[in-house]
């Protein structure tokens, strides 16, 4: 019996080790707020300015004049605002679409359009319409729409790091990851 209780250590430390580690990402995703479970209201500030503020991603935003814009207008729009201020990219008004943000729940991006102008370093022209009808996300490419399209402007909080590798993947002969930093 005495041969056995290395071995019966060992399964033992086996067994705690593995429940420890299945356990690990229900702890720790308790310890945090998941952004799916805040509110639009609590997870989205307005300033008395005008500016939102994104507790989760520390991005702020600027809504646009509630009239259409193509995409060119919308740029103008942007770059009059001075500063950092630039146009989303695709993958940031798809964060505010997953967060509820759509044209039945605006929150605090209140305005009466349903697609929003945005970047997609995919594409060749690198505009993209985001639809935030629910259950309808858009898929088009820089063209005449109809009457609903709007702008909003991104300010990225200092050290704000976007992946970058689908935005440069043909200079990336390497394979390695390559980022861009936004302001600050």
């Amino acid at each position: 019996m005495e041969s056995f209780k290395p071995v019966m250590k060992i399964i033992g430390f086996l067994k705690t080790t593995t429940a420890i580690m299945l356990l690990l990402p229900i702890i720790l995703t308790g310890c945090r707020p998941s952004p799916s479970r805040i509110s639009i209201y609590d997870r989205f500030r307005l300033s008395s300015d005008g500016v939102i503020t994104d507790i989760v991603t520390g991005l702020q935003w600027k809504v646009g004049p509630d009239r259409d814009f193509d995409w060119y207008g919308a740029e103008i729009w942007i770059e009059s605002l001075g500063g950092d201020w630039r146009m989303p990219m695709k993958d940031e008004l798809e964060e505010l679409f997953n967060a509820g943000i759509n044209t039945m729940t605006w929150g605090p991006f209140e305005n009466t359009g349903w697609v929003i102008w945005s970047v997609d370093y995919a594409t060749r022209d690198m505009s993209y319409p985001f639809c935030f009808i629910p259950n309808d996300v858009f898929l088009g490419k820089h063209q005449e729409l109809p009457t609903g399209q709007r702008v909003f402007a991104v300010l990225s909080p200092p050290g704000y790091w976007i992946d970058a590798q689908r935005t440069f993947r043909n200079s990336n002969l390497c394979g390695f990851l390559l980022y861009r930093l936004y302001s600050g």
